[in-house]
């Protein structure tokens, strides 16, 4: 088991924890949602969010960066596909776990 990683995560890639916000765009919704990203890695991230997707669908997010004196940055922008959803028990969240298919620019 790599670094990092609990038991129960059998993923390959390092996730680093963080706690910042996202804006989810679904493809076929106007309306965009919210949420916070907990973990990143080069290849996914977990979300928390009120927004319960599709299995395997995919949409666009956008994570915020943490703020920092100076100039403002842009956020970090992807098409993810979902790979897992689940209810957290004591919130009215949902954890998504997404795959990142393609880094917008």
């Amino acid at each position: 088991m790599g670094v990092g990683l609990r038991e129960q995560d059998q993923r390959g890639a390092l996730r680093v924890p963080v706690n910042c916000k996202v804006k989810i765009r679904p493809m076929d919704l106007g309306l965009p949602f919210y949420g916070e990203c907990t973990d990143l890695s080069v290849t996914g991230m977990t979300v928390q969010t009120s927004y319960v997707p599709r299995p395997e669908e995919e949409f666009d997010i956008y994570v915020m960066p943490a703020k920092t004196a100076g100039r403002p940055q842009a956020p970090f922008a992807a098409r993810v596909r979902v790979r897992r959803s689940h209810q957290l028990k004591m919130h009215a969240l949902y954890e998504l776990g997404l795959e990142i298919i393609q880094v917008h620019n």
